[in-house]
């Protein structure tokens, strides 16, 4: 399988001025672009890549920190969680909680995180997935 060669700095120069001249009143900087200017941190630092992308530099900072920590992602473990199939075996499950630990974290693509560390009965997963997601 062949890996996709990385853009350079000129090539990702031209790809924000682009979108810069066709852009649609204050759009946000789509993924795709972000990910093209992360993707030179490896040679260049978060400084400079703000300045010559003229982006704000706690953004592209926060961004690489997030693209970096995303590098260790596989070796934290995940599990699948099987979830009722009605609103009857929730409310069994969520009645049958047990005093253990529990521990819950879900991560935007953005890198914003959000963990929750209880224990007894664990809260409303799903509901809250969609609220942090913002998919409620």
């Amino acid at each position: 399988m062949m890996q996709k060669a990385q853009p350079t700095l000129v090539e990702v120069h031209q790809l924000f001025e682009h979108w810069r001249r066709t852009k649609k009143g204050r759009e946000r900087i789509p993924a795709a672009l972000w990910e093209a200017a992360v993707s030179l941190s490896g040679h260049l630092s978060a400084d400079r890549i703000a300045k010559l992308l003229h982006l704000n530099h706690t953004a592209v900072r926060d961004r690489i920190r997030a693209y970096k920590q995303g590098d260790g992602a596989q070796d934290q473990a995940f599990i699948e969680l099987a979830l009722p199939a009605s609103n009857e075996q929730a409310a069994a499950m969520h009645s049958a909680g047990t005093a253990e630990d529990c521990l819950i974290e879900i991560e935007k693509a953005d890198g914003t995180k959000m963990k929750i560390s209880c224990k007894g009965r664990c809260p409303d997963i799903i509901g809250l997935s969609k609220a942090f997601l913002g998919e409620a």
